[in-house]
């Protein structure tokens, strides 16, 4: 088993990396679902209040590194992470996700082979909704992409926001492209999280209309399923294939 997990370390050079906070519910399925593509998962824990780092920190092949930071910065945060990552393991490739989301376990190989060309391959995003067998498809959750997978070029994260917010899953520098793998999105999945999360943006990031005041998060919760905003509505749920 050794001699195996090495040889994929060896052909594909992938790491996992996640920054997350109070993903408790979910940091196990996270980090299960790309275990098999990587040699090892990085894990920086913003801070939780719940066992999300225990949880993390007892699976195989996984390193918990708390922030050493106060404060809400993407950017800073992730580009931490990679440069400990960097040291720590000097991967070839990075594959990034959430604390709240997985891989689709039909989709590994993809990713595995996604590694033998390119630089930056964006994953598509099923964000499941009211059930783990629904995805939400109208507007931009029907279409969205999050480069997530990229190759260590020393290339850094950044941010439109002037605060490191809204950074993605991979440095900008870089066209992406679409790689035919999923990542399940768990974290609008109940509507208390839906709730929660529409209430957290409109207090911390209340005046943006670029991402249209996140209304579209609460279609079909706070607004009628019929509102169409500039990202979404009228609601639509398709079941997950």
């Amino acid at each position: 088993m050794v001699l195996a997990l090495g040889v994929v370390v060896a052909v594909s050079g992938i790491v996992g990396m996640m920054r997350v906070k109070n993903e408790a519910r979910w940091i196990e399925r996270a980090v299960g679902s790309i275990l098999p593509l990587c040699g090892r998962v990085y894990v920086m824990d913003d801070r939780s209040t719940d066992d999300t780092a225990s949880i993390a920190s007892r699976m195989e092949r996984t390193t918990v590194w708390p922030t050493p930071f106060e404060g809400l910065d993407e950017v800073r945060d992730k580009n931490w992470l990679l440069d400990r990552i960097v040291e720590d393991a000097a991967p070839k490739w990075v594959l990034c996700i959430d604390g709240d989301e997985a891989l689709h376990p039909a989709d590994v190989e993809t990713v595995r082979e996604g590694t033998r060309t390119g630089t930056y391959y964006a994953l598509r995003i099923l964000y499941l909704w009211d059930s783990e067998n629904v995805v939400r498809t109208d507007g931009v959750y029907g279409r969205f992409w999050r480069p997530s997978l990229f190759r260590v070029t020393g290339d850094r994260f950044r941010s439109k926001s002037a605060n490191g917010f809204h950074c993605s899953n991979a440095p900008a520098a870089g066209k992406s492209t679409r790689l035919e793998a999923r990542l399940l999105h768990y974290g609008y999945l109940h509507r208390e999280d839906r709730m929660r999360k529409y209430e957290w943006y409109a207090r911390i990031d209340p005046d943006n209309a670029r991402e249209d005041r996140y209304r579209h998060i609460a279609i079909g919760d706070v607004f009628p399923p019929s509102m169409r905003t500039k990202w979404g509505g009228p609601l639509k749920l398709e079941a997950l294939t």
